[in-house]
């Protein structure tokens, strides 16, 4: 039987760094808030902004599509910077699923956080 080395010193390092003393605890999970500008902000924004926009079309909330609209559109442009098409794609989708049932007052709240904290396109 033939061993790749390469994949067998890939799992022996793997298996040491898993192993390190120091690295017991686990790390803190960052923190996605629209208020610290970052990929994952402007992704959220992406969410808060389609769901937002789809209530008011829908008739739901108050609002103006087509501004939501334009926002969604420069933060999606800030996200490519960081994200395969593929990768935002599916990160905006999984977002999206996981705002969902945002309350519909936090949720206006969020979409006008972004609206007002956009980037300049």
């Amino acid at each position: 039987m033939r061993l790749n080395h390469g994949f067998v010193l890939t799992l022996a390092f793997c298996a040491v760094a898993a192993c390190d003393p120091a690295r017991t605890e686990a790390p803190a999970a960052p923190e996605v808030s629209v208020s610290a500008p970052d990929d994952g902000q402007a992704v959220a924004c992406m969410a808060y902004l389609s769901l937002q926009g789809s209530a008011v079309a829908a008739g739901t909330a108050q609002g103006d599509v087509a501004a939501l609209d334009a926002a969604q559109a420069v933060w999606r442009a800030e996200a490519a910077k960081s994200y395969s098409q593929d990768e935002l794609a599916q990160f905006f989708a999984s977002s999206v699923a996981v705002f969902d049932d945002t309350p519909a007052e936090e949720l206006a709240a969020e979409a006008a956080t972004c609206l007002s904290t956009a980037p300049a396109p």
